[in-house]
């Protein structure tokens, strides 16, 4: 790996944001599962002095089986292929990710819900050193690549929600608790690393109301994370804050959709013992839905900024100094009813954005970035 693709492997380093809870199946049998397919490609060109092209083929599949009229299963997977050109240098990974179980069953008068999931350890969780730069950079939440990673270990998790009606308002809370088994994250011959993530609780509040023809929605996720140990370090990269919002209408025919999220990473320390200073990301996403030639068109336009408090390496005891990332982009989605089926052609390109990094000099510089974004979400239901 060169001198370029370490740096950028240091400033992008992966973190997880988690999901949300699914909704209830309205249907009443197995026969009734709804099935999701979403093949797609997404590549970016960071410039000098970086000059390396990052890309994802991904090609997730999610099925949801509802079991009676309060219970329902889902499970998932995908296969991902990720690829870092820097020169005549490749890095490249590629297979099954780990397969996601997940159960949840509604209790008394639909107001709360008990979740219950498994990540099965079926994905590449351990990288060759010629693997590391793929593995490492699909997993920053600035690109927002559809797979983050191959593979993260057996990990059990157990959650609850509940919601209540309090005049045009939905409120809405929820907690889960996560706990994941040691792996070994490096495929090192002769050696043996062991990596033991700490134990993540998510702590969750949202509302949400009918606003004229649309819906406006607010959340906020809480997520604080045990002390992990990576062959006898312990060490926390910090506790996240995600908040969201969302306002979708209509304007005359049109359909428009308003959306916001900002991921906050408090400081913390990684397992070299260099400080982790906090990080922001904030992105704005607008949309607009034209019937139009018998289907609906929604170009869009996607804003990003990556805010770090970045010290110099081995220093512990200097100020920090901050850099900013940004990006813009511009989408168009279609959706076509076909049947039984629902399709999603989307493609998105990236003509703007700079990424933070550092010269051969250690002095801080913009390093331009270019991207583009394709694929196709299938879905169908009874």
């Amino acid at each position: 790996m060169n001198r370029a693709v370490r740096r950028l492997v240091r400033i992008a380093p992966a973190f997880l944001i988690g999901s949300s809870l699914a909704s209830t199946a309205a249907a009443q049998s197995i026969a009734g599962a709804e099935y999701r397919l979403a093949p797609q490609w997404t590549q970016y060109r960071i410039d000098a002095p970086v000059d390396v092209t990052v890309s994802e083929l991904a090609i997730p599949l999610f099925v949801s089986m509802p079991m009676g009229d309060r219970a329902s299963f889902d499970i998932g997977t995908a296969y991902a292929r990720a690829q870092v050109t820097s020169g005549a240098e490749r890095s490249d990974i590629a297979g099954l990710t780990d397969v996601q179980l997940r159960a949840q069953y509604t209790l008394g008068s639909d107001r709360l819900v008990l979740t219950g999931g498994i990540n099965l350890p079926t994905g590449n969780e351990s990288v060759s050193a010629d693997q590391l730069a793929a593995a490492s950079l699909i997993g920053s939440d600035f690109f927002a690549f559809p797979v983050s990673n191959m593979g993260t270990g057996l990990a059990i998790t157990g959650g609850a929600a509940i919601a209540y009606p309090l005049g045009a308002w939905n409120l809405g809370a929820g907690a889960s608790v996560r706990r994941s088994r040691a792996y070994e994250p490096f495929a090192v011959p002769g050696e043996s690393f062991r990596y033991q993530p700490g134990n993540e609780v998510r702590l969750r509040v949202g509302v949400d109301r009918p606003v004229a023809e649309g819906r406006v929605a607010f959340g906020a996720t809480y997520a604080t994370f045990g002390r992990d140990d990576a062959g006898g370090y312990a060490y926390n990269t910090g506790d996240r804050l995600i908040a969201l919002g969302e306002l979708t209408g209509r304007f005359g025919e049109q359909d428009y959709t308003v959306a916001a999220y900002n991921v906050f990473r408090a400081p913390g320390s990684y397992a070299s013992g260099d400080r982790a200073g906090r990080e922001n990301i904030a992105n704005l996403f607008l949309s607009l839905g034209l019937h139009t030639l018998g289907t609906v068109l929604e170009p869009s336009l996607e804003l990003r900024d990556w805010m770090q408090n970045v010290y110099d390496e081995g220093d512990a005891t200097g100020p920090a100094r901050s850099q900013n990332s940004r990006l813009a982009t511009l989408g168009l989605r279609a959706r076509i009813d076909a049947g039984r089926f629902e399709l999603f052609p989307s493609g998105a390109y990236t003509p703007l954005g700079h990424l933070a990094t550092t010269n051969d000099a250690g002095l801080p510089v913009q390093a331009r970035l270019t991207g583009f974004h394709v694929g196709i979400v299938v879905r169908t239901s009874p």
